[in-house]
């Protein structure tokens, strides 16, 4: 039987307009997805680890007839990776994502406000790089954990660390960059239970951190701000070689610095 759709709460419109990024980056992460390094690295990452989780859950002897939630979609880089595991559905809160969605052949892939999607309930929810784009990410984790499954799987991916705020994060529209103790006091709140909690993107920390620092120091100076994503670097092989070889280690470890998180969680019991 299929569950009854949960109607959209009108305070939800508030995550709507938060998560909508200018229409210039929507087309810019569809035009660089499939080959920048950070992009391409996380896929596998993210990839490692539901693959090591959800394999090796007791209660999963097949990833066939799982469904999953992707969260806050954008333009699709994640959804072509979690196909390996089960029916995906995507949500996001802009028109012209979901547009380039379905250029894609993605037709599992709905407006959040669309009534479509709310009538099943999921086995993983997945919110890559989405909390830190609204003013209450309580809420907005309580409001889609009611889609699901008991046992069911989280999957977040969020930046790390205040300090390193930069122009990408304004741009970007981020609200916030989180820390572990962040992260985790953000679950406690919404009822989550931590199977796996990392820093990620360690590897290139120090450089990466160390060039944001620096910048800070400089003049201000009267250019509008800049995304990390506007140029692929001319080391963009080796630079996901470097990131995506982290997935080895957090199959079974974790970092204790980096300039992302990663949890995966579940409902406490």
């Amino acid at each position: 039987m299929k569950a009854e759709a949960a109607r959209w709460p009108p305070a939800a419109h508030r995550f709507a307009l938060a998560l909508v990024m200018e229409d210039r980056h929507y087309l810019l992460f569809n035009e660089i997805q499939a080959s920048h390094w950070w992009f391409q690295a996380r896929n596998q990452i993210m990839r490692a680890l539901l693959d090591e989780h959800l394999h090796n859950r007791p209660a999963v002897t097949s990833t066939a007839g799982l469904a999953l939630l992707d969260v806050g979609c954008g333009t699709g880089a994640m959804l072509p990776m979690l196909r390996e595991f089960g029916a995906v559905t995507g949500v996001d809160a802009s028109p012209h994502a979901v547009a380039f969605c379905r250029q894609h052949d993605r037709n599992r892939v709905f407006l959040d406000s669309d009534p479509a999607w709310q009538y099943a309930r999921y086995d993983v929810l997945t919110f890559f790089d989405v909390i830190e784009h609204v003013d209450d990410d309580a809420a907005l984790l309580a409001h889609y954990l009611r889609w699901l499954k008991p046992h069911g799987l989280v999957v977040i991916t969020v930046p790390a660390f205040m300090c390193l705020w930069s122009e990408h994060d304004e741009i970007n529209h981020h609200r916030r960059r989180y820390s572990k103790s962040r992260l985790l006091r953000l679950l406690q709140a919404t009822g989550l239970q931590p199977l796996r909690l990392s820093y990620y993107n360690s590897l290139l920390f120090l450089p990466i951190a160390g060039w944001r620092l620096l910048q800070k120091t400089w003049p201000s100076r009267p250019h509008p701000p800049r995304s990390d994503f506007e140029t692929l670097p001319p080391t963009n092989r080796w630079l996901q070689a470097i990131f995506a070889a982290e997935r080895f280690w957090l199959r079974r470890g974790s970092f204790p610095v980096g300039l992302s998180l990663v949890c995966l969680a579940r409902l406490k019991a």
